[in-house]
């Protein structure tokens, strides 16, 4: 099957893919080896059995892992442990076990039914624990913020989708974002399924992943219960404890302060994995493969030896943590050491936005890449960076996700009374002039521009800090699956468009109801059909760019309409008006429509650009640049935020995966939030 026919264009394919360094193909041919794989392979077989028949859309499973799932865990993967996978092509033969893992990593402890099991062999694949007889697929994973547990949440994703695509239609991993879950009345399963269509898109009619759920098929991968806060946490633990008893699988990841405070237990999870503390010989050797000079200077000041020790709250000293450590690692100044958290990542931002850093990676980069900015000179301020990304981690927080795309930037994200305002009062003469215009060349200029500009500027006021919701219907490919529901679609509506016609007919006259009804069932066949498809956002901001397109393509299959709209309004009514039968009503229109058709089609245009705009994607688009605007212009964010969202990640603060963007590590994002403006 060919990339259109799978119904993902060229460019989609190329961003989808990650690009692996040497050390990097060497850690997924480690995964891939013959031993692993055959540990994987038994793995999936024993907890989920043989491949059957089923109703489940496996191709459509396939498709999600294979184009979304796999590449997403390997891009993440690759960013958040960066330079160490380098560091794990050294001695590859020697320490097979280490590849795909950080060289500073946790040990790990286990307990099965609250009972500890002791140590687990660090060579070890996650996957096996995952899949012991007395935890039977049924996991929780535990550790400090910056232990590893997210990264170790990923290995076992990674493992687990592998062993799917090796094992078809057996079992379908998936991974969440427990920060998500914002309704408390809502259940999990019934969360499970809005997060589906949400994030990859599918057929709600067909109820594609509700068979996922009913055939047990799924695999919920979920992390973050802690960043839920406190209440919350109580309440989602509860849920998950009644989706459990019920549901063979499942893991779940949470930071062990918070899952301990909460004080309610996960019981129906047979086994937790808990990331400890890390020990003195473990960051010693570490500081010391690094050629720095920490370990000694730690021995002989009293003030960060007491990094090493519990904090008052119960929390491991902040240097028995292996982000801080590596972070540590790299930042430390003999001249300006730091004593505290912030004081550290402060630091490493102010490393990685130093002009001698910036003119550093370029030249010693190890491959010829494309920069988000030609050259140092053009990137943005360091004052500029902090105040965007503190805005956006404000943002995140407060909402509580943690990912950024930009089409989902919302006028309520504006935090002053002042950008409001303004906000809304662009919206409004926008659309006023938009509607004016139309307005104004059907039914003549002067008043249908001051009747559009006071329509546009009451429902600009009105609406103008609404949710800017992308319209992004139209993905034209030709998959299987998009031919199947657009068939489907058309043979509903064109039923729904004959019911309307023949109604229509009976005041309109039979033949001119029929073929109003035909051609508004085409449109809307046409429109249900193309909503389905996997949804894959392979570029920055892609839901206001499909929106555009919906707007056009909209605008092109409702002009017939158009035209047929403006003719009803203006000659239908004097002609009925005569009194004649259907047949000479029928003839006159036709001589009537053939002898004025150039007055019907300026006016036919501008009537479907009316629809389009309000229902076919017009309105995000316009909403969208608006509020950009306004953003810039407050200098809260730069004009082309997607190339400083690059920017970001080429400096280590972002991770971008496809036209998603997160902070590096939860610490950071919660680092930038809490910080003083600039």
């Amino acid at each position: 099957m060919t990339s259109q026919e799978q119904g993902i264009d060229g460019s989609q394919i190329e961003d989808s893919q990650v690009q692996l360094t040497q050390a990097e193909r060497d850690a997924v041919s480690f995964l891939n080896s013959h031993d692993n794989q055959v540990t994987i392979n038994n793995t999936i077989l024993r907890l989920f059995g043989q491949p059957v028949a089923s109703t489940v859309d496996w191709d459509w499973a396939t498709r999600l892992l294979e184009q979304k799932q796999l590449p997403d865990i390997r891009k993440r993967l690759t960013d958040t442990l960066g330079r160490e996978r380098q560091l794990m092509a050294v001695g590859l033969q020697e320490q097979l076990g280490w590849v795909g893992r950080s060289p500073l990593e946790s040990e790990r402890t286990l307990q099965v039914q609250g009972k500890d099991q002791g140590h687990l062999d660090p060579r070890q694949l996650l996957i096996e624990t995952f899949g012991r007889d007395d935890i039977a697929g049924k996991l929780l994973i535990l550790g400090t913020p910056g232990a590893g547990k997210t990264t170790a949440l990923l290995s076992l994703a990674e493992q687990l989708v592998c062993g799917a695509l090796a094992q078809p239609k057996t079992v379908i991993p998936v991974l969440f974002e427990l920060s998500t879950w914002r309704n408390d009345n809502q259940s999990i399963r019934d969360w499970l399924v809005e997060q589906l269509y949400e994030q990859h898109g599918g057929s709600r009619k067909a109820k594609l992943y509700e068979q996922w759920l009913d055939q047990q098929v799924l695999l919920p991968l979920l992390d973050g219960l802690d960043e839920l806060g406190f209440d919350r946490q109580q309440t989602c633990t509860q849920k998950l404890n009644e989706f459990a008893r019920q549901y063979p699988k499942l893991v779940v990841c949470c930071r062990v302060k918070e899952f301990a405070q909460a004080n309610i237990k996960l019981k129906t999870l047979h086994g937790a994995v808990c990331l400890e503390p890390l020990s003195n010989e473990q960051i010693q050797t570490y500081l010391e493969t690094q050629q720095s000079p920490l370990w000694s200077v730690i021995e002989s000041s009293p003030t960060l030896q007491t990094l090493l020790e519990p904090t008052a709250e119960g929390d491991p000293g902040l240097l028995r943590i292996p982000l801080f450590v590596t972070l540590a690692a790299s930042v430390y100044d003999s001249q300006h050491p730091f004593q505290t958290k912030p004081e550290l990542l402060s630091q490493y931002i102010d490393r990685q936005l130093s002009p001698e850093q910036r003119e550093n990676d370029r030249r010693h980069a190890l491959e010829k890449k494309d920069w988000a900015y030609k050259t140092p000179e053009q990137e943005p301020d360091w004052r500029q960076t902090k105040r965007t990304l503190s805005w956006l981690a404000r943002q995140l927080q407060r909402t509580n996700t943690v990912e950024i795309l930009i089409e989902q930037i919302q006028p309520s994200w504006l935090e002053t009374k002042q950008a409001k305002q303004r906000y809304r009062l662009i919206v409004g003469l926008i659309y006023g002039l938009i509607l004016g215009l139309i307005f104004g060349l059907i039914f003549g200029l002067i008043g249908g521009l001051i009747f559009g500009l006071i329509v546009g500027l009451i429902f600009g006021l009105d609406v103008g800090l609404d949710d800017i919701e992308p319209v992004e219907a139209f993905k034209i490919s030709m998959s299987h699956d998009v031919r199947r529901e657009i068939l489907k679609a058309l043979r509903a509506w064109l039923i729904l468009g004959l019911s309307v016609g023949l109604i229509g007919g009976l005041i309109l006259g039979l033949s001119f109801g029929l073929i109003g009804g035909l051609i508004g069932g085409l449109i809307g066949g046409l429109i249900g059909g193309l909503k389905q498809d996997l949804q894959l956002r392979s570029r920055p901001n892609q839901g206001i760019w499909n929106s555009l397109q919906s707007f056009l393509w909209v605008t092109l299959l409702i002009y017939p309409l158009g035209v047929v709209f403006v003719f009803g309004t203006t000659a239908l009514p004097p002609i009925v008006a005569q009194g004649v039968s259907e047949g000479e009503t029928i003839r006159a229109m036709l001589s009537y429509l053939w002898t004025a058709l150039p007055k019907f089609l300026v006016p036919g245009i501008f009537g479907a650009l009316l629809f389009g705009f309000m229902k076919g994607g017009g309105k995000a688009c316009v909403q969208h640049v608006c509020l950009r605007f306004v953003l810039w212009q407050s200098g809260v964010a730069p004009w082309h935020l997607a190339q400083f969202l690059n920017y970001c990640v080429e400096r280590r603060l972002l991770q971008r995966v496809g036209g998603r963007y997160r902070f590096l590590h939860r610490e950071l994002l919660d680092h930038f939030a809490n910080s003083p403006l600039p």
